[in-house]
């Protein structure tokens, strides 16, 4: 559209008034196709979508999505005719998309999504499937694992650390509670170890004081037994020697001749003789006596740690029985290398996928 030339020269190009004039053309344009077609136009642009068809299943049904497109290819149409086809476009393409765009995304689009996912949903997984996949391997089929993680984008070698690092988790998770159960029986045996041995050293202290307390009392009465044996003898003797210097008395007097002086010299050796031999008698019991406690005591000691070292090692025995199996069980676990060779497996048949390839004719 020229106005005024000058020679080949449109001015008012020149003068930058050439789209002045023709948004001046435009906004007389739009305006009467307000004043014809009114708000309600603009704001039916909100409620095609609002009043769009819906189903049980989706905000917006697939009629209702076509219906939303229809109707915005004729309304594009319209202000194209009105102010041209890239300011109708654009103002139904992008302004008012942008304007939208959550709404899109939640109604229109969501809809979209839901309706095409049911028949052609295709986005792959992620490395977490193949971890998550490794955590429960001793528990999924080799070719429903393999489902899940051939379509995983990323490479083989990714997928391998995946698949392991997940089945060491469930391999340690698996083991926990059996090394648990270690330590908490090690721990018991310890302390009740320890606990034992405390109130045996107890036990033992106390039996010592009662033996050394009787062999007190014991030792006290044999003391008081060879005093009053000593005493009896040695009155005896005492007694022996008065009769001896009375008898020498008598025979310095001449009452008993020589005869009769030897005769009761050896009644008096004899009694000396038999009090000795009684004395060493009783000595003798007495010492037997405390040799037989002696040895009593040295017997009972020895039943006693006896009995205190079988009854600890019965009981160490016990718990060492349940740590080995435990502890056996642990070791022959078979989950490892069953893990291991289930993962190389699978490594192995990806490869083999990596490999293959698709044919598009």
């Amino acid at each position: 559209m020229k106005f005024i030339n000058l020679a080949d020269i449109d001015l008012m190009e020149l003068l930058g008034l050439d789209d002045t004039a023709k948004g001046l053309v435009r906004r007389g344009k739009l305006f009467a196709f307000e004043r014809l077609f009114g708000n309600q136009w603009f704001s039916d642009l909100f409620g095609v979508i609002q009043l769009s068809d819906y189903s049980k299943a989706v905000t917006v049904s697939p009629y209702g999505i076509v219906s939303i497109i229809k109707d915005y290819l004729y309304r594009a149409n319209d202000l194209s005719t009105i102010l041209g086809d890239e300011l109708g476009s654009e103002f139904i393409g992008e302004m008012l998309s942008e304007g939208l765009s959550v709404a899109f995304e939640t109604n229109l689009a969501g809809s979209l999504q839901s309706i095409l996912n049911v028949w052609k949903g295709s986005l792959p997984p992620d490395l977490s499937y193949a971890v998550e996949l490794g955590r429960r391997l001793d528990r999924v089929e080799t070719l429903y694992a393999l489902s899940q993680l051939a379509p995983i984008g990323h490479s083989p070698m990714a997928i391998l650390e995946a698949l392991v690092s997940g089945a060491d988790n469930r391999l340690r998770e698996k083991l926990s509670t059996a090394k648990e159960t270690y330590l908490q029986f090690l721990t018991a045996k310890n302390s009740g170890l320890t606990e034992h041995l405390t109130q045996f050293t107890n036990f033992i202290a106390e039996v010592i004081n009662q033996l050394v307390y009787g062999a007190i009392v014991l030792l006290d009465k044999i003391d008081g037994l060879i005093k009053e044996v000593a005493n009896e003898h040695l009155s005896r003797i005492n007694q022996l020697e008065d009769d001896l210097e009375a008898n020498k008395l008598r025979y310095d007097s001449g009452i008993i001749d020589k005869e009769q002086f030897e005769l009761r010299l050896k009644e008096i050796e004899i009694d000396v003789d038999s009090t000795i031999a009684i004395y060493d008698e009783w000595i003798s019991e007495i010492e037997n006596l405390v040799n037989e406690y002696a040895n009593w005591l040295s017997d009972k000691k020895d039943e006693i740690v006896n009995l205190i070292l079988n009854y600890l090692s019965a009981l160490e025995s016990a718990y060492n029985s349940v740590l080995n199996e435990i502890a056996y069980r642990i070791r022959n676990v078979a989950d490892d290398s069953d893990l291991k060779n289930k993962v190389l497996d699978l490594y192995e048949r990806i490869k083999a996928y990596r490999k293959s390839g698709f044919k598009y004719s």
